[in-house]
């Protein structure tokens, strides 16, 4: 069956995902937590139970992660058990669904309660929350500061991607996230410097330009 998903902007699901997380630490009372919760935010805030499993059955063996919404558990390939960054992840991804997906999901009336998807296709509600996940597991004010203060007095000496993921892991405390996913986010948010300059490194370079323009003037 075909589902209607929703078409949400980045910045709506930003929004939610800020909100969400907002809300379960207060009911969770970890407020002040740095790394996110994820477990515990599905375990008892959410009251699911994590599972896990070498395949899902009758799903493509490639699955990583699941959700049952009716029976309020969440299926996690155990191959990435030991992968702190792609577990938490895959937990955050499923939280996306239930946030985002739930309704609509069960609302349509499908044979199975389980939404789960392997293969290399990334379908609209796939990216969604893939997204939220992001959002969820790494604050953006968060690591936006700790962007600065990796690349303050740096500009010139770091480049490599790899790196200023990693370093930007170790400077925000978010150890519960993969260099790759962190990576990413700061893709996401227009900070990772590319091929063509994102917002933050053209102001920054704003000043070495004018400086650059006066001296070919002369």
């Amino acid at each position: 069956m075909s589902i209607s998903w929703p078409s949400l902007s980045d910045n709506e699901i930003e929004d939610k995902a800020s909100k969400f997380r907002e809300q379960a630490l207060q009911a969770l009372g970890l407020e002040a937590a740095v790394e996110v919760p994820v477990e515990q935010i599905a375990e008892i805030y959410l009251e699911y139970t994590l599972e896990f499993a070498e395949t899902v059955d009758n799903y493509p063996t490639d699955v990583i992660g699941g959700i049952d919404f009716n029976s309020r558990v969440i299926i996690i390939n155990e191959s990435v058990e030991s992968h702190i960054g792609r577990y938490s992840f895959t937990i955050a991804h499923e939280i996306a669904h239930h946030v985002l997906h739930r309704d609509i999901y069960l609302n349509a009336q499908t044979d199975d309660s389980i939404m789960c998807r392997g293969g290399t296709s990334r379908p609209i509600e796939e990216v969604q929350a893939d997204r939220f996940a992001e959002a969820l597991l790494m604050p953006r004010a968060v690591v936006e500061d700790s962007f600065k203060n990796v690349m303050s007095g740096k500009l010139f000496k770091v480049s490599n991607r790899h790196v200023i993921a990693a370093n930007v892991v170790r400077d925000s405390g978010l150890g519960n996230v993969s260099v790759s996913a962190m990576s990413m986010r700061l893709n996401h948010l227009g900070l990772m410097p590319s091929g063509r300059k994102t917002p933050y490194f053209r102001a920054i370079l704003a000043p070495f330009r004018a400086i650059h323009r006066k001296f070919i003037k002369r």
